[in-house]
């Protein structure tokens, strides 16, 4: 419970961080004072949500260093952020993206670890490639001067790659639910992607494409909880 209290903060957390930023120009004065005290409000639960998930860890003996290490990102990304403060320069702003989606990947792999759990490379190599999407995605948002350079083509290819494999994946996965909400996650994050690059990063589609992508580092920490 803990775990998934933690996770929906953190993914509503990394959804307002990327409506502030990508709608500095958009939003009124009044709609951006709503959008930080949802941020800050999530992110004030999440802490609780840490400490209870620290807690239970403690008494049941299991997954510490995976809340450790949840906890140290919790106590990084709060001290970014006191020092950051509102207006983050493009190091701050990146780590925060960077640590918020390591964050609710910890939270989802709690979710999803198992004690018949087994050693699974397929599973591991899928993983490192998840990580180096996020990197790429997040550096191309921060940092990238122009929208196509080769960071956007390996991101694009990357991000086909991933989704294929997702599919391929949800083919083989008994449950209903589970298997259309990993499709549907497979399909939207290239979709909103390429709609954002084609349409030149227009507010809605940028948002859909953080929020899919969240989604899916998030499903993909939980599968490969469940199988590696």
């Amino acid at each position: 419970m803990a775990a998934a209290v933690g996770l929906g903060c953190v993914l509503l957390v990394l959804f307002v961080s990327a409506a502030i930023r990508l709608g500095a120009e958009v939003f009124t004065a009044s709609e951006m004072k709503i959008l930080r005290g949802v941020h800050r409000s999530a992110a004030s639960l999440e802490v609780l949500a840490m400490v209870a998930a620290a807690w239970l860890a403690w008494r049941m003996r299991a997954n510490q260093p995976v809340i450790a290490l949840a906890a140290a990102l919790t106590v990084a990304l709060s001290v970014l952020g006191i020092l950051a403060g509102q207006q983050p320069p493009p190091l701050a702003a990146y780590g925060n993206l960077t640590l918020g989606l390591a964050l609710a990947a910890s939270f989802a792999w709690l979710l999803g670890r198992t004690s018949d759990s087994k050693a699974n490379r397929v599973a591991h190599l899928a993983a490192a490639l998840v990580v180096v999407q996020v990197l790429l995605g997040a550096w191309i948002a921060l940092y990238s001067e122009t929208l196509w350079s080769w960071a956007l083509v390996a991101h694009a290819l990357l991000g086909l790659a991933l989704a294929a494999g997702a599919m391929w994946l949800a083919a083989r996965i008994e449950r209903a639910a589970a298997r259309f909400a990993l499709a549907g996650l497979a399909l939207a994050v290239p979709a909103a992607g390429f709609a954002s690059a084609l349409f030149d990063l227009p507010l809605g589609a940028t948002l859909a494409h953080a929020a899919a992508a969240a989604l899916f580092v998030s499903a993909a920490a939980y599968g490969h909880a469940r199988i590696a």
